[in-house]
């Protein structure tokens, strides 16, 4: 029993042993690496790098690779972690599998064997649950037979236990897919074999072996090369599957194309029961915005349909498919509210409204009722109805029935592809008004029209007009269309055939008529007989008659034309007193023919023509063309000869040329060979100049003129006075021109130009009161263009004067940041120059010295350098400001500048200075200050004011602003007439641009000037207006803005008097208060009558008050009487008494009535050469008189007075010897020679 027990022990201990080895290898690192080396021995073609980790305890392997003929696999790493004490479930649990840098690559592995038929599989299971809890598989990279898909990351996880296949959610992400590029195969030989009977398809029943259930599976950034790229953004699907049933809870679909939802179920047995409801929002184009719905249900052997399509197209189609049945029967109703062209056009040029199309039948045939409604931009509205029949080999429109234009058309139509494409078609239309569209047309026209045609099988075309009869009436004309006509190109090469036993058209007194054939032999003639233009053309007058005929065979034709015109005109844009046209051609077997046209009394636009002879002949061999043009202000005498070969191309010479133009006759100096090459397309030109006396425009080397070439201009000694015509007649130009210019080019490239363009000697005057010379001794300028760069130099030298030096370079011409880099160079120019624009009695002085330098971005170039004016000095009655000394500086840095300067005038100086900054070209700011005390500011003759201003204006792309004091201490204003500029513009007035339609405010107006100034009025300034002697004090707030301007404020009038009633009255109250435009102040005014020169201590005087342009006068006296009384103190003095209230109210009326009317006189007295004529009442009382004065020469004053009361003429005559000593004779009721001196006692 002793070996038992050992035997025994023995087992025990291998079995013990047996166990750790196993456990060792299972759950120790010993494993991982002894398995490792294991498959390494076993598969050569297997590399790992490293191992690590347990078998059952999650292990990882990196650097793995296996190349066996046509498989490639590697991985950065890959990692398995399975659960063991799933292993006593029993389960199969896999925590992680991992792999990450995965590459397989796939090639040919030779032909694949057959694999023999199998059973279908009628259900899986696995004995044990199998779970996956985490599937990552990142950087993965698959190749099979050149189909490649990478992807970033696929997350997942998956569990089966027995017949369930449950999907967890799934994010695959970064997904890239590119199909191999097909080879070609041999075309598939044609089956010989007789077609199968068509027969309704029978539906297997098919069982899913696998219950799938899938909780989320979504993809995210997909790009398919299929070999057209595509985008899908996002996938989500959920769903189950098992059975027979499938069931789609959600398929979300987004990509570039558009957005798809969609969710069904479906059986798969019996003849697939299914529910599908589906939306898309499209985003291609032109259907982008557009929404699609799509709802199913039924089986596939009577299907029912639904689909809406909203957005700017909107239409629904319900219908019923038998899907099953191989000639598709079906039932379909479409409508449609909205159709139309272009989709995206918010006012389309087709539109189909109210439309609805109602089919039934099958691929055997169908048939179907149409109706619709059709407009747009070009075509009239049109209602249609029709019924239609077909099949897949044809279609045909019955009752046809169309509304449009006031009448109808009805009809039928049919075309048939069964073999080759046959149509014919039968309309006959009612009352058609196409005035209704087309308003020239107005007028109804009825008829019919009969058409058929085929194509052949040689590749031709036959067509049939056996009927065609229109009547009618356009434009109160009558019109009738009729004829019938059949042509043919049978075998498709162009050998045209035409037959009409009379084609007519006639309009009123126009007709034309077609009658002939064309076949071997050619007997073609129109006639045209249209003897008033004006009753078929509108805005046409005029009348063309002859004949077009066409004979000879189709081997050698013969076309021949004669035309007759009279009194043609269009509108009154151009006009033709008469023409002829003559002519034949022989384009077979020789070209050969004529042409003789004469036109005479051409009148377009300022140019009147008075003939035009073309006449042209010749053949192949030898062609001569001449042109004469007379008119004005054009005209010109061409020659031109020539020969054509046909292979070759054309060669001709022109001759004998003169252009008569507005700057004179050009002649042509030489013979100028022409040609053109039928192989390459070129135009050879050779060499010739156009002169005028000594002045010559000419191209200097022949040239070939086609996608590459070259050419060599000049022009010599071209006198400006040749231009003198288009110059204003106060302008005269001389000097001449001297340039030249090289110019090459080719395809896709910019030309080279080389070129230079001299001056010399030259001047241009302006003819003012003095006249304004503006003389030059040379100008050269240069300029070349070599590999997209310009370079160009110019120089200007001023006569007696300074000059202007330009230096330009331009690189990356084709790009759109073209940069710049020039130089400007200004060189002591003298302002004297400008004297004679400011009058004979003026002096300017002052010296113009700068250096601006231009680099960088053609659009926005940084500047820098500088620019002064010194030595300023004006003297001048029409400038406001003597300015004695001045000097100005401008600084420029970059995309930043500076201006200062210095104005010192006799009574004060004015400074300025400022800056703008532009480094956003888009948001530049300038500024500037203007300082100075004490400037006197004369405006001759009527103001003169010591200002003292300190203002400052910004400046933006968007508006203006002004801002600052204006102090005035001193003025004089004399007002005795308003001039001109004071008138202003009506309120409705409307401003033209230059095609003569309106400019809006925002126009006018582009940038807003927002500005506000305070106006200090100071205790000395006066002034004299109108009867009026004051003085001014106040002070105002004068602004502007989008709205206008206004001023707000006071003004007083201190110390005034003012003429009125015939009296000079003493101003005691005067206000002028502004709150808004300036034309419109409100006034407070009292002005009484002088109490020294009034009895009673009595006052009276005016009242003013109210806006200024429409015031309230009233007369008031203190104390208080009646308006007579009250009237008659203020123009006599004293009160009315019963013995003189005649002569009073008499005197007074006169006196009112003359102090009125004294503008009116004085013009009347400058109408007839009497300065300073005034007519006025003199003396007081009964010998108070009406008086007329005026001088009749310089100092020689003569006076009329007739008494109002005792009728008696007075006549007196004042000469002036020297300042303030008279000498006046008086002839009257008493005669007297005096001698007057005046003076004054202060």
């Amino acid at each position: 029993m002793r070996w038992v027990k050992r035997l025994t022990l023995a087992v025990v201990l291998l079995l013990v042993l047996l166990v750790i080895s196993v456990g060792a290898i299972l759950l120790t690192p010993v494993g991982v690496k002894l398995a490792v080396w294991g498959a390494q021995k076993a598969l050569p073609e297997l590399k790992i790098e490293k191992g690590s980790g347990a078998l059952l305890n999650g292990f990882s392997l990196e650097g793995v690779a296996f190349d066996m003929q046509g498989v490639s696999v590697s991985a950065k790493s890959l990692y398995l972690d399975m659960n063991s004490k799933c292993l006593t479930g029993p389960a199969i649990c896999v925590d992680a599998l991992n792999a990450d840098g995965l590459k397989v690559n796939v090639g040919d592995t030779g032909p694949s064997e057959e694999t023999p038929p199998s059973e279908p599989i009628t259900s899986i299971s696995t004995p044990i649950p199998i779970f996956l809890n985490g599937v990552s598989l990142t950087d993965i990279d698959l190749d099979i037979l050149g189909n490649k898909v990478h992807w970033d990351s696929l997350t997942t996880a998956a569990q089966m236990q027995r017949s369930t296949l449950t999907l967890k959610p799934t994010l695959w992400q970064g997904i890239n897919v590119e199909l191999a590029e097909s080879k070609g195969e041999t075309a598939a030989k044609p089956d010989k074999s007789p077609k199968p009977t068509k027969q309704a398809l029978t539906l297997p029943e098919v069982s899913i072996p696998l219950n799938v259930v899938i909780e989320r599976f979504e993809l995210k950034d997909v790009d398919l090369l299929l070999p057209q790229a595509q985008k899908v953004h996002h996938l989500v699907l959920q769903g189950r599957a098992g059975g027979n049933d499938v069931s789609i809870q959600q398929l979300l679909l987004d990509a570039q194309q558009g957005k798809v939802t969609l969710s069904g179920d479906i059986a798969l047995k019996g003849e697939y029961p299914l529910t599908l409801d589906a939306k898309a929002g499209i985003r291609m184009a032109p259907l982008d915005g557009h929404s699609l719905t799509l709802d199913a249900k039924g089986d596939l052997s009577s299907l029912e349909l639904k689909a809406d399509l909203t957005g700017t197209l909107l239409a629904k189609l319900t219908g019923k498919l038998n899907v099953l049945d191989p000639d598709l029967p079906f039932e379909a109703l479409l409508t449609s509210r909205n159709l139309q062209w272009p989709i995206d056009d918010s006012v389309p040029d087709y539109r189909l409204a109210a439309s609805a199309l109602r089919a039934s039948g099958s691929l055997k045939g169908y048939r179907a009722t149409l109706k619709t409604a059709a407009s747009g931009k070009e075509i009239p509205d049109i209602t249609l109805k029709t019924q239609l029949s077909g099949d897949l080999s044809k279609i045909a429109l019955g009752n046809l029935e169309l509304d449009t234009l006031g009448g109808d058309i009805k009809g039928s139509a049919s075309v048939d592809w069964s073999e080759l494409v046959k149509w014919e078609t039968a309309l006959t239309f009612t009352d058609i008004q196409p005035g209704l569209q087309w308003p020239e047309a107005e007028g109804m026209l009825s008829g019919k029209i009969k058409n058929d045609g085929e194509l052949t099988k040689a590749g031709g075309w036959k067509v049939n007009v056996p009927e065609l009869d229109v009547q009618g009436d356009i434009r109160n004309q009558a019109l009738t269309l009729k004829g019938q006509v059949a042509a043919s190109d049978v075998k498709g090469k162009g050998d045209i055939q035409l037959d009409t036993k009379g084609l007519l058209l006639s309009h009123g007194p126009n007709e034309i008529a077609v009658t002939g054939r064309v076949n071997d032999l050619l007997d073609l003639d129109v006639a045209i007989k249209l003897p008033s233009l004006a009753a078929s053309v509108p805005d046409t007058h005029g009348a063309v008659q002859g004949d077009i005929s066409l004979s000879g065979t189709i081997k050698e034709p013969i076309a021949t034309l004669n035309l007759t015109a009279n009194a043609l005109r269009y509108q009154n844009l151009v006009s033709v007193a008469n023409a002829k046209i003559r002519g034949s051609l022989k384009p077979l077997p020789v070209v050969s023919g004529g042409l003789i046209v004469d036109v005479n009394g051409i009148n377009a636009e300022g140019v009147d023509i008075n003939t035009v002879e073309l006449r042209a002949s010749g053949d192949e061999a030898e062609q001569t063309v001449s042109l004469k043009v007379d008119g004005k202000p054009v005209g010109a005498d061409i020659a031109l000869r020539g020969s054509l070969d046909r292979k070759k191309g054309w060669k001709g010479t022109l001759y004998n040329s003169t252009l008569r133009t507005p700057v004179g006759p050009w002649a042509l100096q030489n013979d100028v060979s022409l040609g053109y090459d039928l192989k390459t397309g070129k135009v050879d030109v050779g060499a010739f100049c156009w002169g005028q006396n000594q002045s010559r425009i000419c191209l200097d080397k022949a040239i070939s003129v086609s996608d590459s070439g070259a050419a060599i201009v000049s022009v010599d000694k071209f006198n400006l006075d040749i231009i003198q015509s288009f110059l204003p007649k106060t302008t005269t130009l001389s000097g001449s021109v001297n340039a030249n210019a090289d110019v090459a080019w080719k395809p896709n490239a910019l030309p080279t130009v080389k070129a230079t363009v001299s001056l010399g000697k030259g001047e241009v005057v302006e003819q003012l009161d003095q006249p304004f010379t503006l003389g030059w001794d040379n100008m050269d300028i240069n300029a070349a263009l070599v590999d997209e760069k310009l370079t160009a130099n110019a120089q200007l030298d001023l006569t007696n004067n300074g000059s202007v030096v330009l230096d330009a370079d331009m690189t990356n011409l084709s790009s759109p940041k073209k940069v710049l880099k020039s130089t400007l160079g200004i060189d002591t120019i003298s302002l004297s120059m400008l004297q004679p624009l400011l009058g004979g009695d003026s002096k300017l002085e002052g010296l113009l010295n700068g250096k601006v330098v231009l680099n960088g971005d053609l659009d926005a170039p940084t500047a820098d350098g500088n620019i002064t004016l010194t030595d300023l000095k004006l003297q001048s009655l029409s400038a406001p400001v003597e300015i004695r000394q001045g000097q100005m500086a401008i600084s420029l840095n970059g995309k930043q500048g500076e201006i200062n300067g210095k104005v010192v005038t006799p009574d004060g100086d004015l400074v300025l200075k400022g800056e703008a900054d532009w480094r956003d070209i888009n948001a530049w700011l300038a500024s500037l200050n203007v300082k100075g005390k004490h400037l006197k500011v004369v405006v001759p003759p009527m103001v003169a004011l010591e200002v003292s201003p300190d203002m400052t204006l910004k400046a933006t792309p968007k508006q203006v602003d002004v801002t600052g004091n204006v102090s005035v201490p001193w003025g004089r204003i004399i007002v005795e007439s308003l001039p001109p500029s004071a008138v202003q513009v009506s309120s409705d007035l409307v401003i033209l641009n230059d095609e003569l339609k309106p400019i809006s405010e925002d126009q006018k107006d582009p940038i807003t000037i927002n500005a506000k100034i305070n106006v200090n009025i100071g205790d000395d300034v006066r002034l004299e207006a109108f009867g009026l002697k004051t003085n001014l004090e106040g002070k105002l707030d004068v602004q502007s803005n989008k709205k206008g301007p206004s001023v707000g404020g006071d003004v007083n009038l201190v110390d005034g008097t003012y003429s009125s009633f015939g009296q000079d009255l003493l101003i005691k109250k005067g206000l002028i208060l502004f709150n808004g435009p300036p034309e419109q102040p409100y006034l407070q005014v009292e002005a009484i009558r002088n109490p020294d020169n009034i009895e009673d201590g009595v006052e009276a005087g005016i009242r003013v008050t109210g806006p200024a342009d429409a015031p309230e006068v009233q007369v008031f006296s203190d104390p208080a009487m009646p308006q007579a009384n009250a009237l008659s103190y203020l123009t006599r003095g004293r009160n009315l008494d019963s013995e003189s209230d005649g002569n009073a109210m008499t005197s007074m009326l006169i006196s009112l009535g003359l102090s009125q009317s004294g503008k009116l006189v004085g013009k009347l007295g400058e109408a007839f050469g009497v300065q300073d004529l005034t007519v006025d009442t003199a003396g007081s009382g009964n010998d108070e008189k009406v008086e007329v004065s005026g001088y009749i020469l310089p100092g020689l004053q003569v006076k009329y007075g007739v008494g109002i009361f005792t009728s008696l003429p007075e006549f007196t005559v004042r000469y002036r010897l020297i300042k303030d000593l008279y000498l006046e004779a008086v002839s009257g009721a008493d005669n007297a020679v005096d001698l007057l001196y005046q003076f004054s006692i202060k």
